[in-house]
This record gives structure tokens, C-alpha cells and sequence, in this order.
């Protein structure tokens, strides 16, 4: 497949958090005296990903308890999920404060990150980003300092449509100014990303260097550089 263009996800795929989103959540539990059965975190990460992807379990709970309330409902699924389903609101509130005391990340490109961008670049490719964060982020880029890299940068918030929706991957072709056929999504999140991104016409690779989504039926790397024989071939 000869493409015009590359579009990525942000969060997971071309930058990180260092401490890991996962592993503080993990720490702040251990924190709390919670033990984690090791194969019940992993099963709860794969479940991290799957509730933030526009789940019917998220779209339940913003319209129960309100959009100000997802975070605590998130937390309240999630001591469940790894063994404890009676948390009363006292531990969650616990719990949700001491997360954030713990997770003060660092933004960090991902590893071969600006290597990729790089070579996609000189090979005259139109480069994009879509993530489902609520607000635009080019601030973010610019930290990074891979903002000019790309042609243009779509958040979700801003058109009110969120991944898996393959409405927002329309609107992001439109800034691409190319068809689905055209173009290939990267991103880190299988049911955000490579689902949306196929109901929308589009190729997709996940990048899983967490080791997350090792049985989908997916085009699925553990490090970023290895889509490039996909992409320039």
C-alpha cells in the first residue's frame, strides 16, 4: 500500500509519562496495603484502555453521576476489577488523592520517536496527530519539539466527537486532505485507535510496547521505529 499520509495518536504512542500512567496506579494501590494479583493487573490494564475508549461503562457513568465524577466512578471500577469491589467512598477518595500525589509524570518522547518522524518527512509524507484529549495541544508538541514536523493536529474536544467515532478520523482525513485508503493511523490503544480507525476506512498499526494486546487480530510492533517497513515500502 503506497500512502499519503501518517496520522498519530499522541498519548502512548509518540510521547509517554514517566512514571507510566499504569504503574502509579499500581503503586499508589500497593500504597493503600491493596494487593494486585499480577495476571488481575493485566487484565486490568487491557481494561484501562477499553473503559477511556468511549466504553459503555464510561458513557454509563458521565451520564449517571456527570462528567465532575468519572474520575472517582474510573477508581471505583478499578479497585473492583483487581479485587476489592467494596471500596466505600472513603477509600476512593483516598485512593484518588494519594494517585495524585504519586503521579507527577514527566513528559518524555517515545523512544525512536523523532527518528520515525524524521524518516516519514523525508519521504515527503503528510504527518498528523489525532488524540482524544478535550482541548488542543500544541503546546505539547512544542515541548516535544516535534511540532513542526507536522501538517496539522486535531483534539477531539475540539469537533465534540471522540475516538473510536469514525467520524473523528473524517475530520481528520479533511486536514489531511486525503481519502482513508490514503492513509494509516498509529496508535497505542486498540479499541480507541485500531478499531476506530478501521471502521473508518483506515489502515492501523498499534504500537503495544506494554505487551497489552498480544492476541488481537491486528497489524501490532512493540516499539515505534518497527512500523516504518510498513509504512515506506
Amino acid at each position: 500500500m503506497t500512502y499519503r499520509a501518517v496520522i498519530f495518536d499522541l498519548d502512548g504512542t509518540l510521547r509517554e509519562s514517566n512514571p507510566h500512567f499504569m504503574d502509579a496506579l499500581h503503586t499508589t494501590l500497593l500504597d493503600m496495603g491493596l494487593e494486585v494479583d499480577a495476571f488481575k493487573w493485566r487484565i486490568t490494564e487491557r481494561w484501562v484502555h477499553e473503559y477511556w475508549a468511549q466504553s459503555p461503562e464510561i458513557i454509563e457513568d458521565v451520564k449517571r453521576y456527570g462528567q465532575e465524577q468519572v474520575w472517582d466512578r474510573f477508581l471505583t471500577r478499578l479497585m473492583s476489577k483487581v479485587g476489592h469491589p467494596h471500596a466505600d467512598e472513603a477509600e476512593v477518595q483516598v485512593f484518588g488523592d494519594h494517585m495524585r500525589e504519586v503521579f507527577q509524570p514527566v513528559s518524555e518522547l517515545t523512544p525512536g520517536a523523532r527518528e520515525v518522524l524524521t524518516a516519514l518527512q523525508a519521504h515527503h509524507l503528510t504527518l498528523g496527530v489525532l488524540s482524544n484529549r478535550g482541548k488542543p495541544f500544541g503546546d505539547e508538541l512544542e515541548k516535544l519539539a516535534i511540532a513542526d514536523y507536522f501538517a496539522f493536529t486535531l483534539a477531539a474536544g475540539e469537533v465534540g466527537v471522540w475516538k473510536p467515532r469514525p467520524e473523528i478520523f473524517q475530520a481528520a482525513l479533511e486536514r489531511a486532505g486525503v481519502g482513508p485508503e490514503e492513509a494509516i493511523y498509529i496508535g497505542d490503544n486498540y479499541y480507541a485507535d485500531i478499531v476506530g480507525a478501521r471502521e473508518a476506512g483506515l489502515d492501523a498499526i498499534l504500537v503495544d510496547w506494554r505487551r497489552v494486546f498480544t492476541d488481537v487480530r491486528a497489524t501490532r510492533v512493540e516499539r515505534l521505529d518497527a512500523i516504518l517497513p510498513y509504512i515506506l515500502n
